[in-house]
């Protein structure tokens, strides 16, 4: 599918015709790709690459344009589990025009805030970086906002859900922590050669704001990776803790009975009524369970005394 825009009063706007200066191509089709390596001269391999999703960012210098390969966040689906993965996007500026191509049809303009004051195609790749960084700023609030739910539940108790939606969260947050290092490593590139590219004065302010805002971006997908592994150790120790207090409830379960089961395992004998045939055996059979609510309330009172009792979920 192919998408043309221009640069109108300092704004991107969708137009439609066929000499437009920007032009995305989503899951470009065989025709496409032919025009694209044999009319634009894109390298059929950059091509490729701007199609995989494991490729890795990277910025080149062709002979007649700048091929960029970024990485950017792909659409996350929670079907069954919270999955955040990463795709590639390709962008070839010429001196005339500016080709993106990306693998889905995601949107890349609409539903954002637009930018003013853009008068270039130089600077409409400036803005197709910083929606992309935006893109992954909105990703990593969704990210927290789902810690928070998890952490709240890793108080009471880790579900199977949960535990899959934590295990996800950690695998995501890597392929995010690798695909943001590598867009700031095109980004300082790009800050080394302003001049062959082509940015002004004012683009390349704005290229160091774009950089500050990646590395603000990588720093927080740090420190969420690392409350991520946080909660994976929590619950370990969690489950251990419940383990151990699972465990001494059943002991204090097991010794509570044992007392009662020898005096009720004599009582059951038939030597028992050998002992007191000569007493009326309401008497005898009530005086043996008195005697067993004594020993049970002696043993109850002897496990408070030894903590054994105690409610594990109380604060020390």
């Amino acid at each position: 599918m192919r998408i043309s825009y221009d640069v109108i009063d300092g704004r991107i706007a969708e137009v439609h015709r066929d000499d437009a200066p920007i032009v995305i191509f989503q899951s470009p089709t065989d025709a496409e790709r032919e025009y694209l390596v044999k009319e634009m001269l894109v390298d059929e391999h950059t091509l490729q690459s701007a199609l995989d999703m494991d490729e890795i960012s990277r910025l080149e210098f062709e002979p007649n344009h700048v091929a960029i390969i970024l990485k950017r966040p792909a659409n996350y689906t929670n079907d069954i589990h919270v999955e955040f993965r990463v795709a590639s996007i390709g962008a070839f500026l010429f001196h005339d025009r500016l080709l993106i191509v990306q693998s889905d049809d995601s949107s890349l303009w609409e539903g954002r805030r637009p930018f003013a004051n853009c008068q270039s195609l130089p600077g409409s790749l400036l803005r197709l970086m910083y929606f992309t960084i935006d893109h992954f700023l909105g990703h990593l609030k969704v990210i927290h906002l789902i810690l928070d739910e998890i952490e709240r539940k890793i108080q009471k108790s880790l579900g199977n859900k949960a535990l899959s939606n934590m295990f996800a969260l950690e695998k995501s947050l890597v392929y995010y922590q690798s695909a943001v290092q590598s867009n700031g490593l095109v980004l300082a590139k790009l800050r080394q050669h302003v001049g062959r590219v082509g940015f002004n004065d004012e683009e390349t302010e704005f290229l160091d704001d774009i950089m500050v805002e990646n590395d603000q971006c990588a720093k927080l997908v740090d420190i969420y990776s690392s409350i991520l592994t946080g909660m994976s150790d929590a619950r370990v120790s969690i489950v251990s803790n419940n383990l151990a207090i699972l465990m001494k409830k059943l002991t204090v379960i097991s010794v509570g009975i044992v007392p009662v089961n020898v005096v009720a395992s004599m009582g059951g004998m038939s030597e028992f009524s050998a002992w007191t045939r000569h007493i009326w055996w309401p008497y005898s059979y009530g005086a043996f369970g008195l005697a067993m609510i004594i020993i049970a309330y002696m043993t109850f009172v002897l496990m408070q005394r030894m903590g054994m009792g105690a409610n594990p979920n109380e604060d020390d």
